[in-house]
């Protein structure tokens, strides 16, 4: 389930105009590789409507998901505890 959830986060950073991401740069910052706030914001939208989820507000800041890996743990909280909600 992991690497599926990882390849939509990939395509969706992937659609971001001047952004690319493969998954060897799992820890690698997304500023540096050119993700900005304003896409930022449509990463997030993005993630949200995919995988059916709300993201705590508390972790909607860049520095909580500046990187593939961290997106993939907030992703897989956020889908736990909806599932025990």
């Amino acid at each position: 389930m992991m690497e599926a959830m990882e390849e939509k986060i990939l395509k969706i950073l992937n659609d971001m105009e001047g952004l690319s991401v493969s998954s060897d740069q799992r820890d690698e910052n997304l500023l540096d590789l050119g993700m900005d706030s304003i896409m930022f914001i449509q990463i997030i939208v993005a993630l949200e409507d995919e995988f059916h989820c709300e993201i705590p507000d508390e972790k909607l800041l860049v520095t909580e998901m500046d990187t593939l890996q961290k997106m993939l743990d907030v992703l897989c909280a956020s889908l736990q505890v909806q599932a025990v909600s």
